[in-house]
């Protein structure tokens, strides 16, 4: 008997520490995506682009870009709502500017340290995660699964010319020319008119990108009839 609680007591411990596991990394806040703020230095403002992915584990990888400098993000990590990241720059010396902060929804605050030549500095860091053109730019595998189980692999490829987006849609052997393109509101909103089994069919995507990811849902109707689904995104090549 005290064999078999023992065994038991092993058993609830694995269990725990396998729940526990699990709930550390439903916690991790992802940050992927394109954070921009402007930093006030010696009377200059200088504008910030800092574009990451983040992965399961919260392994985040990306780049910042200042002063049409572009640096690479090194040990970048996300802890629950915890991120940090340094980049490294070479000026008239060689600076190291780490950065830690605390996510809410799409806002980060925090601090950031530099240090050259033996001397650090602290400033307050304070970024705001924004979609816009630049961010949407290239080609895009959509993935949808139908309510009868089929995978559509649609590509959406995004171009700018004249400050003006534009896009086509390929399905199968198929290209059209995208409607109603827009950017607004950190969302991606996009009609395509096709064609489902010789009736005509229209979509209206709409979806969050989220560094190389786009996440959202599309309503369709074809033949008289209309549902919603799910739909993901993964960005392959950018223009």
């Amino acid at each position: 008997m005290k064999k078999m609680m023992t065994v038991f007591a092993s058993l609830a411990c694995c269990m725990l520490t396998t729940l526990a596991q699990a709930e550390e990394k439903k916690t991790i806040v992802d940050p992927s995506g394109t954070w921009r703020w402007d930093l006030e230095m010696n009377g200059n403002t200088i504008d910030n682009v800092l574009k990451v992915n983040a992965d399961k584990d919260g392994k985040l990888t990306g780049s910042l870009e200042a002063r049409g400098i572009k640096m690479d993000v090194q040990e970048g990590k996300v802890s629950g709502n915890d991120v940090s990241f340094f980049i490294e720059v070479q000026l008239e010396q060689k600076i190291t500017v780490r950065f830690e902060g605390k996510i809410d929804k799409d806002k980060i605050a925090g601090e950031m340290k530099a240090k050259g030549d033996g001397e650090e500095r602290a400033f307050p860091w304070e970024a705001t995660r924004s979609v816009q053109d630049a961010d949407v730019i290239g080609t895009w595998e959509l993935t949808i699964v139908t309510p009868d189980g089929e995978t559509l692999k649609p590509v959406l490829t995004i171009t700018k010319k004249e400050k003006v987006l534009s896009a086509t849609y390929a399905i199968t052997d198929k290209t059209v020319d995208v409607t109603e393109l827009k950017v607004k509101d950190n969302q991606l909103s996009f009609e395509v008119d096709s064609e489902y089994q010789g009736s005509p069919l229209h979509v209206v995507y709409k979806g969050k990108p989220q560094g190389s990811r786009l996440n959202g849902s599309l309503e369709y109707s074809v033949d008289g009839n209309s549902g919603q689904l799910d739909f993901t995104g993964m960005l392959k090549e950018k223009k």
